[in-house]
């Protein structure tokens, strides 16, 4: 007969081979022998988080921690979740508590500067990734996290050295490559930054953060074309970016393909439809299709909300 123990390993077994569902029966059939194992509504509460069931995942952390106060991992993971929630102040509650009973757990530290991050303090996103980097020395993935805090504060030469140190620690780590082209994006040296992020690229060709700089150098030097088809697998890949869909529709219209421009700009519109920079790219993108009578009635819509786009909106109406 299989024990608890027995059968919380063989969950954790089909945990590591990303069998959630195997994972999820183990710590199950756990619970319904003993409904008082902390260690199976901890694992059970995070196979349910990477399952995006956060009602489920957030229940039974809380009832592991009900019954081990101090389970540093139970309150990573339900930290972690808060966090991913938006509930980032009770997020940080738990993972500092983490960190507090287990000092020497670099999972909890990586995870506590990430919520850190995510809440804008920088400062202590470094200060977590490096405690993390102290346990787990020479971690390319955390270098890379730790040269983002690091860049976000604008200390650029310190950020380049540690992505660095991140590639001679795995050549093959498209998102040091990716964050390093940023960097050079920033500092505007172009020939370096495209060659660093055609690198994150060939690693990783779904790597969105790649692929938008790359965009971004491509209008840059006037290669529209180029521009166009990366905003365009972004879109792809992640149809909730907004502000791709937008570049890719101002894009659009630039080169005079309104068409295409206007069924990004319809979808935007349908959601959005008192944004003004919506309303004017939508406006001229009807206009560049002879609706001219649309287009002038959301150019009239944009100049009476006198924002940004209002005196733009107004030239253009003025030359009708």
């Amino acid at each position: 007969m299989t024990t608890i123990n027995e059968q919380i390993q063989q969950g954790v077994k089909a945990h590591l081979e990303g069998n959630l569902n195997g994972a999820e029966q183990a710590y199950q059939s756990v619970l319904e022998i003993d409904g008082h194992n902390a260690t199976a509504h901890n694992n059970l509460g995070f196979v349910y988080g990477q399952q995006q069931r956060w009602s489920e995942a957030i229940t039974h952390l809380k009832m592991a921690l009900d019954l081990k106060p101090d389970m540093a991992m139970a309150h990573t993971n339900l930290g972690q979740i808060l966090a991913a929630q938006g509930e980032i102040t009770q997020g940080l509650e738990h993972l500092n508590r983490a960190v507090e009973i287990d000092p020497r757990n670099g999972q909890a530290w990586d995870n506590l500067a990430r919520a850190r991050l995510q809440a804008g303090d920088h400062q202590g996103a470094e200060y977590g990734w490096m405690r993390a980097l102290g346990l787990e020395p020479g971690d390319a993935r955390l270098m890379t996290r730790l040269g983002t805090a690091i860049a976000s504060q604008k200390r650029f030469g310190e950020a380049v050295s540690i992505f660095q140190q991140a590639i001679n620690a795995d050549a093959e780590n498209n998102d040091a490559w990716a964050q390093l082209g940023v960097i050079h994006f920033l500092q505007n040296n172009l020939g370096n930054a495209r060659t660093a992020l055609q690198r994150a690229l060939k690693i990783n060709l779904n790597d969105t953060t790649a692929l938008r700089h790359l965009g971004l150098i491509d209008l840059a030097s006037n290669q529209h074309s180029s521009a166009i088809a990366a905003f365009s697998r972004i879109v792809e890949l992640n149809p909730a970016d907004e502000s791709t869909r937008m570049d890719l529709a101002v894009t659009l219209i630039s080169q005079h393909r309104a068409e295409e421009a206007m069924a990004h700009l319809d979808e935007m519109y349908a959601r959005r439809g008192d944004d003004e920079r919506v309303l004017y790219y939508r406006a001229l993108a009807l206009r560049q299709c002879r609706e001219i009578k649309r287009g002038n009635d959301l150019l009239n819509r944009v100049v009476e909300m006198s924002g940004r786009y209002a005196d733009e909106a107004q030239k253009i109406l003025s030359a009708s």
